[in-house]
């Protein structure tokens, strides 16, 4: 059920009336501090003063960006909304016009709306203090404080866009062939990274499987090619692109276990025998020689001994 106030408000305002006419009679020079006493006593007894409604007093904003400064306001009736820098006691706006020669400032207030905000376009640090919205009344003012700050803009990342691949590039027949592309985008992650092999593009199927990851923070994307059962009709140069035209190559050897082992074991076996027949004959030519060595000294030592003997008969 809505209440009717109006009775109240009636009373107020005779109130009010009547403390005003009163304050005629008061001595000259004490006028204002009666009429404070009299705004004291109107308030408590008036249910629709202006209330500010909660929003941020605390801001922070980037050189170049445009800062809102937020003011709601109820009750308002047919007061005036006034923005001042707290540091300045001339007003920024009054209403919806603004009242400086900075056409960067101006307040957006949409009927029948309590918001009375301010917009500051293109902000600088230059820009950052304590702002003041006020309610202006005739004999007082309420005000509230936001405080605006506003630093210097972070750089922008000018990272190269690369692209690398890497993986095992000898893979044994049987086995699982596994590439993994990352490219990595200047600002962004790419939007895809798209396989080949020859020339065709390599699609998802029984034996090929194609699965991706991106990281926002490292403006990366990674894609890995994975093919099951590794057959010689594998291997050939892989290729990976972004939409960006980033492009980079891989070439994958298959690699026939049973035939290489095959080979490997023929030319051992070839080799070995005349390796080892070499050697054997190397090492007995030394031995032939201490022999002959030894038969000759053992005939000069039989003919010398002949020699003596017929002599001393």
């Amino acid at each position: 059920m809505r209440r009717d106030f109006s009775g109240l408000r009636t009373q107020a305002d005779y109130m009010h009336k009547f403390l005003a006419s009163q304050i005629r009679h008061f001595p000259t020079g004490k006028t204002s501090d009666h009429s404070e006493e009299l705004d004291t006593l109107y308030d408590r007894k008036n249910h629709f003063l202006p209330t500010f409604l909660p929003t941020p007093s605390n801001i922070t904003y980037n050189r170049g960006e445009e800062a809102v400064l937020q003011c709601a306001i109820e009750n308002r009736g047919t007061r005036t909304i006034v923005w001042r820098r707290a540091s300045d006691p001339n007003p920024l706006t009054i209403g919806m016009d603004t009242y400086i020669g900075d056409s960067r400032f101006k307040v957006i207030h949409k009927k029948h709306s309590l918001e009375w905000n301010l917009h500051i376009s293109d902000v600088t640090p230059e820009d950052s203090g304590v702002y003041e919205c006020q309610v202006s009344a005739k004999r007082r003012h309420i005000r509230q404080n936001v405080m605006l700050t506003v630093q210097e803009a972070p750089e922008k990342s000018t990272s190269k866009p690369e692209i690398s691949i890497h993986g095992t590039l000898f893979v044994e027949r049987g086995d699982t062939l596994r590439l993994t592309c990352n490219a990595t985008g200047s600002e962004y992650p790419p939007d895809a990274i798209d396989w080949f092999k020859d020339g065709d593009k390599i699609k998802n199927n029984d034996r090929v499987t194609l699965s991706s990851d991106v990281s926002l923070s490292d403006r990366t994307i990674s894609s890995t090619l994975s093919i099951k059962r590794g057959n010689m009709t594998d291997a050939g140069t892989y290729i990976c692109r972004t939409p960006g035209n980033l492009v980079t190559s891989a070439k994958v050897n298959i690699l026939n276990t049973g035939t290489n082992n095959e080979k490997r074991e023929s030319v051992d076996m070839t080799a070995g025998p005349s390796r080892s027949g070499n050697s054997c004959l190397r090492g007995a030519e030394p031995s032939r020689r201490l022999l002959l060595a030894m038969i000759l000294l053992t005939i000069v030592c039989f003919r010398g001994k002949n020699f003596i003997s017929k002599h001393s008969s």
